[in-house]
């Protein structure tokens, strides 16, 4: 052994202390890195939703520069899909088509084979169209995919206004009031104005047989008839829902994106408008008023929304709720400042 070294040639082990201090410090790593990773993932998970918003919007201008009409909203709820074909199997125009938009926009998103199918409320329809487009008509900060027994559901509505302007910005507004002289009466079409980019159709297979089967007072529209201006009119936009829901589907939204005139594809300007609330008591307690005709999102500020001009834009909660009404009316007259 040699006499001058002082040094123990045996490694020393970390102290207690020491063990605590590097776990403190590795916390502290991963409470301050954590934030940064979720808002990257959902900064991401935002831009995914508005681009599929961006391919909706494509979508529904590839369908006016085709047939020179823009898709319509359905004709009433849960409808029938055979009885909008022909006897050879072609499907109707929007001008007499019982499903709303969604459906009527499959061949410009690859989805013709899907449109033309004759068993289509069929379940082996919805599972080939699980597995393919139907992607796109899910937000994914909500969720990737969701169905109702053998029903793919969407996560995005068309815009319709009430045609009552002169409700204002207040909190204690009753629903009996704001849809007043609105056009979302799922019982008739008669006699009412649909103000909308997206109308509902003048058609139902069942009046067929009477007045040649028309039942309202708005004809499929092209892009003119959007005097307000295509950057400035709302078109299609988020829906408000419930996180419990996401899975198993609410009242509006149960049927998905074969629905006809119903808020699992219509939705209303006028409404309220907000993130996705916690649970159903909170809807019950009368403060959020009835989410089935709202829109809304899964993400923290605000919600995304295609314009008429294909334009997406992301548009505040806090927005004034007469403003955002007026951005789904076409023809109002009023030009919205977007830029709050």
């Amino acid at each position: 052994m040699n006499p001058f070294s002082t040094v123990s040639s045996q490694r020393r082990a970390f102290t207690l202390v020491e063990l605590l201090v590097v776990i403190a410090i590795i916390g502290i790593l991963m409470s301050l890195l954590l934030p940064a990773v979720q808002f990257a993932r959902e900064s991401a998970r935002r831009t995914q939703c508005s681009n599929n918003l961006s391919q909706i919007a494509k979508a529904i201008h590839l369908h006016e520069n085709a047939i020179r009409v823009l898709p319509t909203g359905g004709d009433m709820p849960w409808p029938f899909l055979p009885n909008y074909q022909s006897s050879s199997g072609a499907v109707f125009g929007p001008d007499k088509q019982g499903a709303s938009w969604p459906f009527q926009i499959l061949p410009y998103i690859e989805g013709s084979t899907i449109q033309n199918q004759r068993g289509a409320n069929s379940a082996e329809m919805q599972m080939l169209i699980e597995r393919s487009l139907m992607q796109m008509y899910f937000c994914p900060t909500r969720r990737r995919n969701a169905k109702q027994q053998s029903r793919v559901l969407i996560d995005y509505a068309a815009t319709t206004p009430t045609n009552d302007l002169s409700f204002t910005d207040n909190a204690n507004l009753q629903y009996a009031a704001l849809f007043r002289g609105d056009a979302f009466d799922i019982s008739t079409a008669a006699g009412q104005v649909y103000s909308g980019v997206i109308v509902r159709t003048n058609w139902n297979f069942r009046a067929n047989n009477f007045a040649g089967g028309e039942i309202g007072a708005s004809a499929p529209i092209n892009l003119t008839k959007v005097r307000d201006g295509t950057s400035c009119v709302l078109m299609i936009a988020e829906k408000r829902l419930i996180p419990a829901q996401y899975d198993t589907g609410a009242w509006h939204d149960d049927r998905g994106w074969t629905d006809g005139w119903d808020p699992d594809v219509i939705r209303l300007t006028s409404a309220a408008f907000g993130p996705d609330i916690r649970s159903q008591s909170e809807q019950d307690s009368g403060l959020v008023g009835d989410i089935g005709y709202q829109f809304g999102s899964a993400h923290a500020n605000g919600l995304n929304c295609a314009f008429a001009d294909g334009a997406i834009k992301f548009m505040p909660y806090s927005m004034n709720r007469v403003n955002f009404n007026r951005l789904g009316h076409r023809t109002d007259n009023e030009v919205t400042d977007i830029n709050f």
